[in-house]
């Protein structure tokens, strides 16, 4: 069943207003438009806690292993963090608390998109200590553009500032040294963007949602919103030349081959266009790809890869299906009924079914996790608002697929970000507020899942179906270094009459097949030790499908295995453990 109650909760919590469009809707609404779930991928990761005590994490980056070295993270309460590695030693590079706007949409502690959201350092940092930040602070004076129509007030304004580090391998950033390029007045507080970035041109980029409410629609998005209007800068992603001077205001240039240079009706920072809240994006570090994840509205979830002039459909379209405003209802999308050429579909997409906000992350280029290498790497803030958010990847043909994670069945927290390091590496960023309040913020590296000891308990509520019995039992399984061999233990207390117990390959609360024989030959009746041995090769012709430790190591890191203890009064299984 779709998720249309809670995302209608959401937009009551969230009070957007909307101002009612004079047409009737004709079209019909798609209820579920992706059937099938995102699948489970066999890419098996560990998230090892790099920092702890922030309190919203939302973008990381780094400069050069020459110059600082680890981790920047931006916390979306006003600090940089300079992460050291591999001691997770925090300390403030740069603090613009006093220039943010006060947090708080719906008033103290809670949800905000807005803050301090972006940072970027100049290709050539080490020797001028340049970097840029993207704020959201107060209205204070005169905005750069504006979509906000006389009488009305802005909610707060975006804007970009350089800053330098006097000694940039070993100070931290001159307060003093604030130079404003850039402010935008935002109608609302939500659908911020919120990236600034330097791409493979040494030009940097930054995106911008389409103002905030719901449809875009509402003060400061004109008749026709914001998203399909190039000439309004929201809903964008723009490209300038900070080291220019050729822009309007004097204090950044626009690059010549801009795609809407010279066109009249155009904000020529415009890179591309089309997008509701590009909340992330990045480049990818081999080829100079740029991806953007676009949060949706109720419906879909989109990455995109994005090329100069492109239009990336919002609000004609939602995802690849087109939108329908529904006047003062909510929207909803429907089956095209007319050709669209000139809009830009995603090359990845997931309904609600599967979570309501997409997190924008990077294509992986590091080293430690081979499986991943070259798949961009992305995830959903929180599937029902309750800290579980999802961590998932792109394979060749583009299906997004979940990662594995180790121990957990979701992140057990609200994602919030990813970071890079200089070596590819990607860090996790969360809390458990899903706010910016707090200090329950934290950096997590993905890592390969590379356990060697695992454990079952087993008893009979877990047999599926269950069994009444006050039987139980611990399974202990450790691999040797060269993973070659697993050797095991099995305990069980208060059973009679076991016939056999092997490892099963099946999730929990199904059953499946035997892989590995841990004890056969009974009837026995034990208490305590029923069975120590050592695992060099997988039961022959099983239809689990493993052919090598190697494969069972695989499965035991999946947590799609169980130990079951099979008895003469319980032959299916009186007492079962998932292995974990």
């Amino acid at each position: 069943m779709r998720k249309k109650s809670l995302i209608v909760l959401i937009t009551l919590l969230f009070g957007l207003t909307v101002v009612a469009s004079a047409v009737a809707s004709n079209h019909e609404p798609v209820e579920d438009p992706i059937p099938a779930p995102i699948a489970e991928g066999n890419v098996q990761v560990q998230l090892e806690t790099v920092a702890t005590g922030l309190t919203a994490p939302v973008w990381g980056t780094a400069v050069s292993d020459r110059c600082h070295g680890g981790l920047f993270v931006v916390d979306q309460d006003g600090i940089l963090w300079h992460i050291e590695m591999p001691a997770g030693e925090k300390s403030v590079f740069l603090d613009v608390s006093d220039h943010l706007v006060a947090l708080g949409a719906f008033g103290p502690g809670s949800f905000d998109e807005r803050g301090f959201l972006g940072t970027a350092f100049h290709p050539d940092y080490e020797h001028n200590g340049l970097l840029y930040t993207y704020t959201s602070q107060p209205v204070e004076g005169p905005a750069d553009f504006s979509t906000i129509p006389a009488g009305e007030t802005a909610n707060h304004q975006a804007v970009i500032t350089e800053w330098q580090v006097p000694n940039p391998c070993h100070g931290v950033v001159d307060p003093a040294s604030a130079r404003e390029l850039l402010r935008i007045d935002e109608p609302q507080f939500n659908h911020d963007g919120g990236t600034v970035a330097f791409g493979p041109d040494g030009h940097l980029y930054i995106s911008l949602g389409d103002g905030g409410n719901r449809d875009d629609e509402g003060v400061g998005h004109g008749p026709d919103g914001n998203g399909q209007n190039p000439g309004t800068i929201l809903g964008t992603i723009l490209r300038i030349d900070p080291s220019g001077s050729s822009s309007a205001n004097g204090q950044y240039g626009i690059p010549a081959d801009n795609p809407f240079v010279g066109l009249d009706g155009h904000v020529e920072e415009i890179y591309a266009y089309g997008f509701r809240n590009p909340y992330r994006f990045s480049f990818d570090s081999l080829t100079g790809d740029l991806y953007a994840a676009d949060v949706g509205q109720g419906d879909l979830e989109e990455v995109d890869l994005v090329s100069a002039g492109g239009n990336y459909g919002w609000n004609i379209k939602e995802g690849s299906f087109c939108f329908d405003p529904n006047g003062a209802d909510p929207g909803f999308v429907f089956t095209c009924d007319t050709d669209h050429p000139d809009l830009i579909d995603p090359i990845a997409e997931y309904d609600h079914d599967e979570g309501v906000a997409i997190v924008g992350g990077f294509v992986y280029r590091g080293g430690r996790v081979a499986n991943l290498q070259g798949h961009y790497v992305f995830g959903e803030f929180a599937q029902t608002f309750s800290n579980d958010g999802r961590l998932f990847y792109l394979d060749e043909n583009n299906e997004i697929l979940e990662f594995q994670i180790a121990g957990q069945e979701n992140l057990g927290a609200s994602l919030l970000g990813f970071g890079q390091d200089t070596q590819g590496e990607l860090y996790v960023l969360a809390n458990s507020t899903g706010t910016p309040f707090g200090d329950s913020g934290v950096v997590m590296r993905i890592v390969p899942d590379d356990r060697r000891s695992f454990r079952a308990d087993l008893n009979g509520a877990e047999e599926v179906p269950p069994v009444e019995t006050e039987a139980t039992g611990l399974a202990n399984f450790a691999a040797n270094s060269r993973e070659t061999a697993v050797r095991y233990t099995l305990h069980v207390r208060d059973i009679e009459d076991v016939l056999a117990a092997h490892i099963h390959c099946a999730p929990v609360g199904e059953n499946g097949p035997v892989g590995v024989t841990l004890f056969s030959g009974g009837p026995v009746t034990v208490d305590g030790l029923l069975a120590r041995g050592v695992i060099t090769e997988p039961d022959a012709g099983n239809s689990c499908g493993w052919t090598t430790v190697a494969d069972v190591l695989t499965a035991l890191r999946s947590g799609d295995t169980y130990v079951n203890v099979h008895t003469a009064a319980n032959p299916p299984g009186e007492i079962r453990g998932q292995i974990k």
